[in-house]
């Protein structure tokens, strides 16, 4: 019965990975890379030869644009913790490619063991397990240059399940006549790109407008629904939705933790007995100007 069990969770596993990224998405994000890609090894350690992945670095490469592409790994591959992918993995300089969303946290660790760059994709939610939130909040790893909120399109095995099981716009989109999964995905970097984020112009109050940033329940600060809500003004903690991170600048910003991290009862925030979805708690850096304007932040200032 266990062995049933093991190969019936491998088996759903490996269908739940099964998402095939679209040529045009790598081009557009990797074009971003270019400079850090040339004369380097890539390494695309979860693909076969038939990999999008693969196909674009191989061009690169005919291009003279970078010095070689490995691969291994995919469904009928190697497993990316294989010794043999592990060896490959040290004569490589960058990663590139799409890993198992099952296995994320594993496959983002063994980069940082062998302290490999890299661009991969990531499901949404991976920015907040504890070992990739910590690599965020050190300024180890950001998004890419898509925006956080973007769902990416990709290919899947058995589409035509997508009409039946999911809705349209929503768990799939039908393009050119194809049937694509539409994935909550976003690329996950620790390579400096064009579209690094600048500091977010801050236009609201806090003084005078209480109203529209009540404290939680369970924890004694305020909640601010949107980036584009940080108030000028308010030098205490902020809860903000996870989408803060494609605009978080460590130099406007400080990242606190997670909103478990500092609750009262260690659960996620709430207002009004609602429970919130999952906060990143931040506060505002000032600089010097600001601190002798306001003698008032002299006791907040970081």
């Amino acid at each position: 019965m266990p062995l049933k069990s093991t190969k019936l969770h491998r088996a759903k596993r490996l269908k739940n990975d099964e998402f095939y990224t679209q040529y045009q998405d790598i081009e557009s994000e990797c074009s971003n890379y270019l400079e850090h890609f040339f004369n380097k090894v890539i390494y695309c350690n979860c693909d076969t030869a038939n990999s999008n992945f693969v196909k674009y670095f191989q061009n690169l490469k005919s291009q003279g644009l970078i010095k070689d592409i490995l691969w291994s790994g995919g469904l009928n591959g190697l497993d990316f913790r294989s010794n043999t992918s592990i060896e490959l993995l040290k004569q490589s300089d960058i990663v590139v490619t799409n890993p198992p969303f099952s296995l994320f946290i594993p496959y983002i660790k063994q980069l940082v063991k062998y302290d490999k760059q890299f661009l991969i994709i990531g499901n949404r939610n991976a920015v907040s397990y504890r070992e990739v939130f910590e690599l965020i909040k050190d300024n180890k790893l950001w998004i890419g240059t898509i925006p956080f909120g973007a769902s990416m399109l990709f290919d899947v095995p058995e589409p035509e399940k997508l009409l039946i099981q999911g809705k349209e716009n929503i768990t799939y989109a039908i393009k050119d006549g194809i049937i694509k999964a539409r994935v909550p995905a976003t690329w996950l970097t620790n390579i400096h790109h064009k579209n690094m984020p600048k500091e977010i112009p801050l236009v609201k109050q806090y003084t005078g407008n209480e109203t529209a940033y009540p404290k939680y329940d369970n924890f004694d600060d305020i909640e601010v629904k949107c980036k584009r809500n940080i108030p000028y003004d308010y030098m205490g903690i902020m809860g903000v939705p996870v989408t803060f991170i494609d605009r978080y600048n460590p130099q406007q910003f400080e990242i606190l933790g997670l909103d478990k991290d500092f609750t009262y009862d260690g659960k996620s925030v709430r207002i009004g007995g609602k429970n919130l979805y999952t906060r990143i708690f931040i506060r505002r850096k000032c600089n010097m100007s600001e601190v002798s304007n306001d003698n008032r932040l002299l006791k907040t200032a970081v």
